[in-house]
């Protein structure tokens, strides 16, 4: 592996010199107080005092010492008057020495309570996220930013680098050599197929495998199950070396997006091949396996609710009749009550008994008698009122069999089960499998279907015999794999998506033996002991039961009221929206500027391209130049699409925008982009106006649909586009300064996600509608430190809880009472196995969104799931209290989530587009479409900032830049009317001379008989 370098040379210059301070930072580093002035009397040189001062100063910032040489001359002048020293510049850089340097540090490190460089230690956490996959310049940003939260000292610019370059070659050679060992010249054959051309004139054949078809139409499901059991029998020649490699997620990812882009003649040649090819391999077989098991799901859920939809349609068909059979039993039993009148008319009479007998048949023969069809229709009704429901529904779902075993039966033949799984429904899948759906009885063991089910799958012939219903049973199994994948008690080997939960966290073993380590490392050491953090829960909670209704008793809360029910009602008056009208006025001198020339002034003002480094990790040999970038992200990110790019653009070639979109723009890179941007622009002044607490930073997430032209399962069918339109949702979040700083499905475990590595974006409150407020969200967001506040919907009926009894608020004359206790013991005896969850999200071993969506899912809760949504209810019932009774946060939460739907609409802007639809099925692609999007936006926010900072140092008199700063303040950065994204016409290049392009006298004489 060719050495890699992770800075530019301009880059390294900063990276190894002190920050740059302003006055004010000046004040805040260099300035001493009592502490500091007593150590200062330890030292009897005016040089030994500003040494010491200076790198105390550079240390509380940024955590790491400095060269002598390069201390900036500023801070020196400021340090020597601010302490009246006298000393010149030069002498200081005379007679501060090294080695008086060296000794300073140590006394620094002890007064600031940090911890001295630990190489070991900074390898071992340097080989670890080399183990993720992270590019080598994310690496070293992250081991800077752990080591700083960690406390301990950081080094200069080239230790990073031979670290980093020292693991990625230990990594790399320890798989290689695994792989040695491992591969026999069978699992070699095996993987060298996949570059074996079936003909010459054709393509190899790792070709065909690189996209899966998302057609769920049965033909095109059994063309890709083809696909997927070659590619699975392969996987299974493979499984001795496969295990004993034990390659992470996130080797197998890197390696297999490589081998899916790549030139067939490039991986060929490479030393690492057989790697590349193994990981595509497995990566090919999951992502096919949760392809599949997500047709499963989506088909049978299809299949119930077209049985729903009948058994309804059936119903009102019906109604008819029954209206006609009830209202003739109505007539008939009026008719029943006159004729034992007129009986008893005839018995009171003064004829014999055999005169009255006489009359009494002749009444009934003349009056009383039914005719056939009247009957039947009785019948008919008497028969649907003696129906079961459940047994109606059955016999409609039984009829669906034969649909969905077209489209799910050959899947779940060749589905590969973890054995952490439901073994009875595994056996009856297996038998299912061995039958190949020819089913003529059940399985021995059918405890997994309930007690009607069972008694359903037989019914009685014309002779009364017993005769077994295969094709209910098949639906039944269906169904209850189905269930089981939701509830977690089905489970699959080769899956991104539906593993054992276990397989998500920190291996068990390595918690026990380095569980302090972890917690230290992950910033979970406030958490460690459950007493502690429930005690301090417990006197909040109660404080707020105490605050709320104190305000409620004394009238202070005019919004709060209860229904008639008693159920608490809040209102909120509404917020002032932002005046973008008069923000916008400001940016008319401009208008129009090419978004190409705003992203050109955005590079020069937050340097973004070299964040786009070559897939392969190493120099490459010719790096693409801005243009081409730019055509890229906009082609992407303006959703036009690359061909049609590099079709209509001019100066840059379809070939390198492709190659650049392929090879440079990856979701990491994408990610350090756009961080970089947010980062430029929190550093700016202005934007901090928007924020209302300058302690506190409040975000928001929503979603937004966007319609999607292809098939795919990244989509569904949405009530906001009714017909056959399917869309995909998007999740954004944004800050208070406009910054975009995620996207991704409209999840609520994907709340967590928005806030776990997020080096620039730094929330204390989170804002949602109601999709986020789930109870296991609300429990997670504590761990994580950020106050969680959800807009939630029909709040008055979610259930408080307290640690304390109902009825002691009852005696204090409250009204807002809890409905239930808390469970302290099932919190405290799932504790370590929540810092487990927790942990493993913060170190990166697993994502919320992968995690949560497995744990919500289970019908039969687990103990973690159980104590999750216990702890939940703590920070819910706090958050739900603290909501009813403040309303400048309730203000807050709308105001933010106002700012959300501008935010969309800024979206829909610049994804103008194929008409604003996607034109790609896959959910990487959409994404990194989105991740594009979401760049230009941050590139036109920062770019607005920073002709609006401009425009405000021009300012003169004190009264208008006040004037200009309120109207700001009320308005928002985010406008983009000046801006011009759709390309300009170039009218001087227009060659009115040139000969017609069409042949019109041909095109005339042409005919068509019609």
């Amino acid at each position: 592996m060719s050495r890699i370098k992770l800075l530019q040379s301009s880059e390294i210059k900063i990276f190894d010199a002190p920050p740059i301070f302003n006055n004010d930072n000046r004040m805040q580093f260099f300035g001493l107080n009592e502490f500091t002035e007593t150590k200062l009397l330890k030292f009897r040189t005016p040089y030994s005092k500003l040494g010491f001062i200076l790198q105390l100063g550079y240390f509380k910032c940024v955590g790491r010492f400095f060269e002598i040489g390069n201390f900036h001359k500023e801070d020196i002048d400021y340090v020597i008057e601010n302490m009246r020293l006298s000393i010149t510049f030069t002498e200081f850089h005379t007679y501060y020495t090294k080695q008086t340097a060296y000794y300073h540090r140590e006394h620094i490190l002890d007064l600031c309570k940090w911890k001295s460089f630990d190489d070991v230690f900074f390898r071992h956490q340097i080989k670890r996220l080399v183990e993720r996959q992270l590019m080598p310049r994310k690496i070293l940003f992250e081991i800077q930013s752990f080591l700083y939260r960690t406390r301990m000292e950081a080094p200069a610019y080239n230790k990073y680098l031979k670290s980093i370059n020292q693991a990625l070659l230990e990594v790399g050679r320890d798989i290689s050599r695994l792989l040695e060992q491992q591969l026999n010249e069978d699992h070699k054959e095996v993987l060298d197929r996949f570059l074996e051309k079936p003909q010459s004139h054709l393509n190899a054949n790792l070709i065909q495998y690189r996209t899966i078809n998302q057609s769920t139409g049965p033909k095109d499901i059994e063309k890709s199950l083809e696909q997927f059991k070659t590619l699975k029998s392969k996987l299974e020649s493979l499984k001795v070396p496969v295990q004993a490699l034990r390659l992470s997620d996130a080797v197998i990812d890197y390696h297999a997006y490589w081998a899916s882009i790549a030139k067939v003649d490039k991986i060929q040649d490479h030393s690492d091949r057989y790697l590349f090819l193994i990981c595509f391999l497995i990566h090919q077989v999951r992502k096919r396996h949760d392809f599949f098991i997500d047709i499963l799901l989506q088909n049978v859920k299809l299949a119930h609710n077209f049985t729903k939809r009948l058994q309804k349609e059936n119903y009102f068909q019906n109604h008819k009749q029954r209206t006609a059979a009830t209202q003739l039993l109505i007539e008939t039993r009026i008719s029943y009550h006159k004729q034992l009148e007129k009986v008893k008319i005839i018995i009171s009479s003064p004829i014999n008994d055999s005169q009255k007998v006489i009359a009494i048949q002749e009444l009934l023969e003349t009056e009383i008698a039914l005719e056939a069809e009247q009957l039947q229709k009785i019948a008919l009704l008497e028969k649907e009122m003696n129906n079961d429901p459940q047994s109606q529904y059955y016999l409609l779902w039984e009829k669906r069999s034969k649909w969905l075993s077209n489209r799910v039966g050959a899947i779940l033949r060749n589905m590969v089960f973890s054995q952490h799984s439901d073994q009875r429904i595994l056996s009856a899948v297996e038998l299912y499998t061995i039958k190949n759906g020819r089913i003529n009885a059940p399985a021995k063991d059918i405890t997994w279907l309930d007690s009607l089910q069972q008694d359903l799958l037989y019914t009685l012939d014309e002779n009364g015999k017993e005769k077994f219903r295969p094709g209910l049973y098949k639906m039944f199994l269906f169904t209850a794999v189905e269930n089981g994948i939701k509830s977690g008690i089905i489970n699959f080997q080769h899956s991104y998506r539906y593993r054992f939960l276990e397989e998500y966290l920190i291996d068990k073993n390595e918690w026990i033996l380095n569980r302090e380590n972890l917690l230290k490392d992950a910033g979970l050491a406030l958490f460690t002991e459950c007493k502690t953090v429930i005690e301090e829960l417990k006197i909040h909670l109660e404080e707020l039961y105490h605050e709320t209704n104190e305000n409620m008793k004394v009238g202070k809360n005019e919004y709060f009221t209860f229904n008639r029910k008693r159920k608490p009602i809040i209102t909120t008056p509404p917020v002032e929206k932002p005046d973008t009208e008069k923000v916008s006025a400001y940016f008319r001198p401009v208008r129009y500027i090419s978004i190409l020339s705003l992203l050109s002034d955005v590079e020069k003002a937050a340097p973004f391209l070299h964040f786009f480094g070559h897939q392969s990790k190493t120099d490459e040999k010719k790096r693409p130049n801005p243009e081409t970038f730019f055509g890229a992200i906009l082609a992407l990110g303006c959703n036009i699409g690359i061909d049609r790019m590099g079709r209509i653009s001019k100066g840059v070639q379809l070939t390198n925008l492709k190659h650049t979109a392929d090879w440079y723009l990856t979701e990491q890179a994408l990610q350090d982009a756009n961080d970089i941007i947010i980062s430029v622009k929190n550093s700016l002044n202005l934007p901090q106006v928007h924020r209302k607490d300058p302690e506190q930073l409040h975000t928001a997430s929503d979603g937004q649909k966007i319609l999607i032209k292809k098939d795919s399962l990244n989509a569904t069918y949405s009530t906001k586009y009714p017909g056959f339109n399917k869309a995909s949702s998007i999740n954004t979040a944004i800050d208070e300064r406009f910054a975009t700083y995620y996207s991704a499905d409209r999840e609520a475990g994907n709340v967590p996600d928005m806030h776990l590595g997020n080096p620039v974006i730094k929330s204390t409150i989170h804002s949602t509608d109601t999709h986020g407020g789930t109870e296991v969200i609300f429990g997670i967001m504590h761990f994580l430190e950020i106050f969680f506040a959800p807009r939630i919907k029909d709040l008055g009926t979610l259930d408080l809880y307290s640690f304390l009894p109902r009825k002691y608020y009852q005696d204090l004359g409250y009204d807002l009472l809890p409905d239930h206790y808390i469970n302290e013991k099932l919190i405290e005896d799932n504790w370590d196995e929540m810092l487990r969850l927790v942990a493993s999200l913060k170190l990166g071993k697993t994502t919320a969104f992968q995690v949560l969506k497995r744990m919500n899912s289970y019908a039969k809760q687990n103990p973690l799931q159980k104590a999750f949504k216990e702890f939940g209810r703590i920070i819910r019932s706090s958050f739900i209290l603290r909501y009813y009774d403040d309303l400048e946060l309730r203000q807050s939460i709308e105001k933010q989530l106002s700012h959300i739907e501008m935010m969309n609409r800024f979206a829909k802007s610049v994804f103008f587009g194929n008409n604003q639809e996607f034109t790609v099925a896959t959910k990487p692609e959409q994404e990194k479409g989105i991740l594009c999007r979401r760049f230009i936006q941050n590139a036109i926010v920062l770019w607005n900032y920073l002709y609006l900072s401009e425009l405000l140092t021009k300012v003169e008199s004190e009264e208008a830049m006040e004037d200009m700063i309120a109207i700001i303040r009320n308005g928002t950065a985010v406008a983009w009317q000046h801006i011009n994204m759709l390309g300009e016409y170039d009218f001087d290049k227009m060659i009115t001379n040139e000969k017609l392009r069409f042949d019109l006298k041909k095109i005339f004489e042409w005919k068509y008989k019609i």
